[in-house]
């Protein structure tokens, strides 16, 4: 919960634990405790209701005295401490009814009742690494407790434990100021900083954290080596550590990788960071991040295993929760499990406020109406409070004495709201001020000289010479961090405080700000085509502001594509959603049609790893920009929308659907000579016919699809889901199989792996796989099957391939039925397809559903079983898919043999024959006519014909189906 500085707790540090007791070393001052030596995983919460205990062994000390002690009078209940004395016991091995160390006295609280004897003294800090410094500069005032409790945290960090700290509170309490007097104080520590911007940080994904990384790199050049190594899609974010052929190289290597990947080589990068060094990582205003920044400190919180490493992060709270930021959820999530911890600064009190006057104006300290005045007229907000006070001394410089100054501040109209309180500062801007800090507000919290003198249209030098005198005003700018005053193009100013900055943004006129918004765009545009890294998102931004919306459009859709880049597909959604708003803007015509298109694509690729590739977002968005196809059909995304799109419908098993957008493929595959058109065409087409069992038409589509793809070698990501060879081989390794060409399929197969596996790509090596399964399966290879679902559970445990993540287990339940566990198979390919269902996935669901009748079958369960063909064959009719057609029925069969009805075990097995004949599959006419043979009622046409299949597959010889086959036709009947 919560920590408001205003409750400072003094025991702790004032007498810290350090005691044995059993087995354990209870050390408070260094936060340690070890069991025979070895460090005890402990949460700081239950650990500082230990040193609570500890401290009066042998005293009862009630609830209320416990909550007072570790919470510091917060409104937390009951229950929390419950919680927190079971987190201890757990890990002192210690059991509540036996107690060997905490003993409950029931309704009245806790006693520690362990024999304890006391430690020689220690070293605070024996991991060697720089602690925190005590404030001792008594013009820091009213913050003494925060500082204490981040001192305390860094010193945890550096002896191993994780640590996220917030700081947070409202705009001027003080949050940055806090910050950098700790950092400060720490001395010589490795210390990385971001900041967040407003209007585009959703635009520009991990945006503070790349900022932090790339001052990291300038320092200390190991970490491009460390980056190489372990996080190569985070040195791909930072291009200028790496030349060109390596840039190029990881794009081709990771391409189509998912954004959790991102998430577990940063974690990796700053674990391994810290075994050298505590770090540091510092990111303010995080009520301004973009999500995917959010997502990456939720992760790094939760990650298992030491790691000496503090990360520390302002935000304004009230923004934070009036706007349902996720960060409001977060916050509250690693609160709940003890992984955070919060320091919520308040404003100053009234005595607070004297020693700030003593501080600056020692002679009017005394007068305590002129202090009360000041705090009840600023409310004790540090800016204000420093501002009024800065004013209030100008004023008694020019008209002398202590009783002036009161009644000067007296007079001095502090207004209820921050908003005209800062007006009273911009009334007393000179016009080059002004000017100057319009154009720079309509920039960010930071700018460029160069940026706002280009689009004002005035000299370098003018713009850096205002810009020195408002930074040595130290009210409204300063120099960040490493910068140099003078304008430096490398050097950015920034605003004091951004509350500053949006109030004089607010306050122009909205035809000035967008005059303005337009010319900082065009500055920046100039930029960016000089080489400086300038972010697209805040190019479309500016636009929009500034009334240009085709201008705005464009920029929107490369910060889409860059988002995707980032394997960030939740920016890309909201980028596109943003951009989609402005459409009704712009002027109709082909090119507002091609962005819309573009525009449409990209927010469909985002919804589909968002909301899964089934979900009704991703179909929605895919289908706007089809209908708008016919006006614009040469369109540059032309192969990203048809093949995403026919693959969205084919895995909905929207089948009729999914033709109509190959057929459309092919069409304009003709028009535009586009080959990649052609391939997406075959690969739909492909699977489509395959599914719905018309074998020879999706052989012919496969067949011409590879002899396209071959020398055409189209990389994924940009225009396929999977590379389109692997998926034609797969396709056509399916089609042999069915012929009883087993050889020839499982050397397409072969192929196929081998070429997944050479490209690296997550995608195609799940394709690979998942192929390969379908294909074992239909030999009845359990052994193989569940190898092969092992491999795919791993991929996506490496690599985060949404479609595997369900799709293994199903193949797992499979050969864990045919390999003695039915039971435990059976809930598998249930739980699997259950959520596939939910998330809309029905292509394969007929097969599934027969996975699902057959292990209930071996299990026993005759009813589950029949209730599960039912609805496998009563799906396959639905969505006319015919591909496990044939092994339904045979299940059919064996339903009713095992139910003791031989002529309708009869019956289901002819119509297997029948629908493996229409599939043109003579290796699964083969089995229905086994079963038929090996059960009464088999004619002699019936054993002539498998004879003839027996002969005629002479690429499935060693297979067990032929083999039993051949047992049945030499007179020896099967079990």
């Amino acid at each position: 919960m919560a920590v408001r500085t205003g409750h400072a707790r003094t025991s702790a540090r004032s007498n810290p634990v350090r005691v044995r007791f059993g087995a354990f070393e209870l050390d408070e001052a260094n936060a340690s405790l070890r069991r025979d030596g070895k460090a005890v995983d402990l949460a700081p919460t239950p650990f500082a209701v230990l040193c609570a205990l500890a401290r009066q062994p042998g005293s009862l000390l009630n609830t209320n005295a416990l909550l007072d002690e570790v919470w510091g009078h917060q409104f937390v209940s009951d229950s929390v401490l419950r919680t927190a004395i079971s987190e201890l016991r757990t890990a002192l091995d210690d059991d509540a009814r036996k107690p060997r160390f905490i003993e409950t006295v029931s309704r009245r609280g806790y006693r520690f009742i362990a024999a304890a004897a006391g430690l020689p003294a220690a070293p605070a800090n024996p991991s060697g690494a720089p602690a925190a410094v005590p404030p001792q500069a008594p013009t820091f005032i009213g913050r003494a407790d925060a500082l204490e409790r981040l001192g305390r945290a860094w010193d945890l960090a550096c002896t191993g434990r994780r640590m996220v700290v917030w700081v947070a509170g409202e705009p001027g309490i003080g949050k940055s100021a806090l910050i950098e007097r700790f950092v400060s104080g720490l001395g010589d520590v490795t210390c990385a900083r971001g900041q967040c911007v407003e209007h585009y940080g959703t635009g520009e994904p991990y945006l503070p954290v790349l900022e932090a990384l790339s001052e990291l790199c300038r320092v200390d050049a190991t970490l491009v080596d460390l980056l190489r190594a372990v996080a190569p899609t985070w040195l791909l974010q930072l291009p200028w550590l790496c030349t060109a052929d390596e840039r190029e190289a990881l794009r081709r290597e990771l391409a189509g990788v998912s954004p959790d990947r991102m998430l577990r080589e940063m974690g990796e990068v700053l674990d391994r960071s810290g075994e050298r060094h505590p770090l540091l990582l510092v990111t303010e205003d995080l009520h301004w991040s973009d999500r995917a920044t959010i997502q990456l400190i939720d992760y790094v919180a939760r990650r298992r295993g030491s790691a000496r490493l503090m990360w520390l992060a302002s935000f304004r709270l009230a923004e934070v929760v009036a706007l349902d930021h996720p960060l409001n959820r977060l916050r509250h999530e690693l609160r709940l499990h003890g992984m955070c911890e919060e320091i919520v600064l308040d404003p100053f009190s009234e005595s607070e406020v004297a020693d700030y006057v003593a501080e600056r104006a020692p002679s009017i300290v005394a007068d305590e109406a002129f202090v009360r005045a000041l705090h009840r007229r600023t409310d004790g907000v540090p800016l204000f409070v420093a501002s009024v006070m800065t004013q209030a001394m100008a004023r008694d410089a020019q008209g002398g004495g202590d009783t002036a100054v009161e009644l000067r501040l007296a007079k001095v109209a502090v207004p209820e709201t921050l908003a005209a309180f800062i007006d009273h500062y911009i009334a007393r801007l000179t016009g080059d001020q002004r000017l100057l800090l319009s154009a720079a507000a309509i920039c960010g919290v930071e700018f460029h000289v160069t940026t706002v003198s280009d689009a004002l249209e005035r000299d370098a030098a003018w713009a850096g010479a205002v810009c020195d005198d408002l930074a040595r005003g130290e009210l409204w700018l300063v120099v960040p961090r490493g910068g140099q005053a003078g304008g430096s193009p490398e050097s950015p100013y920034a605003f004091r405080h951004a509350l500053f900055r949006q109030v004089l943004y607010e306050r122009m006129n909205p035809s000035v700000r967008s005059q303005l918004h337009r010319k900082v765009g065009a500055a920046l545009e100039r930029e960016r085509a000089a080489g400086m890294p300038v972010a697209a998102a805040e190019l479309a931004m500016h636009f929009e502001r500034g009334l240009e919306p085709m201008t705005a459009l464009r920029y929107y859709v490369q910060a889409a594509e860059a988002a995707l880049a980032h394997l960030s597909p939740p920016e890309c959604s909201i980028l596109t959603e943003q951009a989609l708003t402005l459409l009704d803007q712009a002027p109709e015509g082909p090119e507002r049609d091609a962005l819309e298109i573009a525009l449409a694509t990209l927010r469909g690729v985002a919804a589909s790893h968002v909301h899964g590739i089934t979900g009704a977002e991703a179909k929605s968005a895919f289908q706007r920009a089809y209908a708008l196809l016919r006006n614009v059909p040469g369109h540059p995304m032309l192969r990203r929308l048809l093949h995403g799109f026919g693959f969205v419908l084919c895995l909905r098993a929207e089948y009729a659907e999914a033709l109509a957008v190959a057929d459309r493929a092919e069409a304009l595959a003709s028009e535009t000579n586009d080959p990649s058109l052609v391939i997406a065409a075959c690969i739909v087409h492909g699977e489509v016919d395959q599914l719905q069992g018309r074998s020879g038409a999706a052989a012919a589509w496969v067949e011409r699809g590879l002899a396209v793809a071959g020398p055409l070698d189209l990389p994924p990501g940009e225009s396929m889901v999977a590379d389109p060879q692997v998926t034609l081989l797969g396709l056509l390794g399916m089609h042999l199989v069915h012929r009883g060409l087993v050889r020839q399929g499982r050397a397409r197969m072969q192929q196929a792996q081998a070429r997944a596996r050479l490209l690296g790509w997550p995608n195609t090596r799940l394709a690979a796989i998942w192929f390969e399964a379908l294909f074992e399966v239909r030999l009845g290879n359990a052994g193989r099957v569940a190898a092969l679902a092992d491999e795919m559970r791993a991929l996506v445990d490496e690599s985060g391939v949404a479609q595997g993540r369900i799709a293994w287990r199903w193949f797992r339940g499979w050969a864990d039925a045919r390999m003695g566990e039915p039971l435990d198979g059976y809930r598998r390919i249930r739980e699997a397809y259950e959520e596939n269902t939910r998330l809309g996935m029905l292509a394969g669901g007929s097969e599934v559903r027969g996975y699902a009748a057959e292990a209930a079958l071996l299990a026993g369960n005759l009813d589950d079983a029949e209730r599960e063909l039912e609805e496998a064959l009563r799906l396959a009719n639905a969505i006319d898919e015919r591909v496990y057609l044939p092994q339904l029925y045979l299940i059919e069969s064996s339903i009713a043999h095992a139910r003791g009805r031989p002529a309708a075990a009869g019956e289901s097995a002819r119509r297997a024959i029948a629908a493996a004949r229409a599939q043109e599959a003579p290796w699964l006419e083969s089995i229905a006519l086994a079963e038929i043979c090996d059960r009464k009622g088999a004619t002699a046409d019936d054993r002539r014909t498998l004879a003839a299949l027996v002969d005629r597959l002479t690429e499935a010889t060693d297979t067990a189906p032929l083999r039993r086959a051949r047992e049945l036709l030499g007179g020896k009947k099967s079990g």
